[in-house]
């Protein structure tokens, strides 16, 4: 097996990090990480290994997946979201899309929404976002656009990835020129819908706390989707030539906070040591 094929079931390495590929309900297989191969994973050397435990714990970690568990009923939504989504769907045509059929119009709606975040520095290129985009279907990937009816312009997407009793959301994104329609609300309305009652899916993940651009969606999906903060105990590992150097960054966080908002090498190793904070006061 060459190093580029060492795949290490149950893990991935993302964002120079090595995750487990399990529910975040489940326990990952911690064996990779106590014997050492998990720093080879897919012939990359990961700066740290992060994982959970302890899911729906009960009480505030500082870490938690926001997730959707209950059937999704519009009359147990308070009136001002029903009058939204009730809006939305009057302006906003929700379709389930292959993606590969809409790079173009996908890319100008994702680079667009980009330039609006705060503090974010890992904007996908048009090459690699085709690449995603070719190979949506076959990686189990549903993916969800609404279109504008009167001009028929593809104003927001959604990517949600599929596992036997879970899916998750992956990417939501908005055109921010096209916020009035309101796609955000069609689209949340109808993939909640089809997941939770229709596929019967066991819940609907949000993912996990946004610690690299500030956004608000969460608060957005608790207020008026009614998802929930699920806590869990973050932990992380890091590979033995770089712990210690983390160790000192850490007793600098403040400064690399403050400079990192020009810098994006500061700005993610910020986001790295954020995650340590929550780690060590939990």
């Amino acid at each position: 097996m060459t190093a580029e094929n060492n795949q290490i079931p149950g893990w991935k390495y993302y964002n120079h990090a090595a995750i487990p590929t399990c529910a975040p309900h489940e326990m990952p297989d911690l064996t990779p990480v106590k014997d050492g191969s998990i720093w080879h994973i897919e012939g990359k050397k990961p700066l740290l290994v992060r994982y959970t435990t302890d899911w729906d714990c009960g009480y505030d970690t500082g870490w938690w997946y926001l997730i959707r568990e209950t059937p999704f009923d519009m009359s147990t939504l308070s009136s001002n979201s029903r009058k939204h989504i009730k809006e939305a769907f009057r302006k906003v045509r929700v379709e389930k899309i292959n993606p590969k059929d809409y790079v173009d119009a996908l890319y100008e709606c994702y680079h667009q929404a980009y330039l609006k975040y705060k503090q974010a520095d890992n904007e996908a290129s048009y090459e690699s976002f085709g690449k995603k985009c070719e190979k949506a279907n076959s990686n189990g990937i549903d993916c969800w656009a609404g279109f504008s009816i009167e001009t028929g312009k593809l104003v927001g997407y959604m990517t949600v990835g599929l596992h036997e009793e879970w899916c998750e959301i992956y990417t939501s994104k908005f055109h921010p020129g096209y916020l009035k329609l309101r796609a955000s609300d069609a689209l949340y309305a109808t993939t909640l819908d089809y997941y939770l009652n229709v596929r019967k899916k066991k819940y609907v993940s949000s993912g996990s706390r946004s610690i690299n651009h500030v956004t608000n969606t969460q608060e957005y999906k608790e207020q008026h989707f009614e998802y929930r903060k699920c806590f869990c105990k973050l932990h992380l590992v890091y590979r033995n030539d770089v712990k210690y150097v983390f160790k000192l960054l850490y007793l600098l966080r403040p400064v690399i906070s403050f400079v990192g908002r020009r810098f994006s090498l500061l700005h993610r190793i910020s986001a790295i040591l954020k995650m340590e904070e929550i780690v060590r006061n939990e």
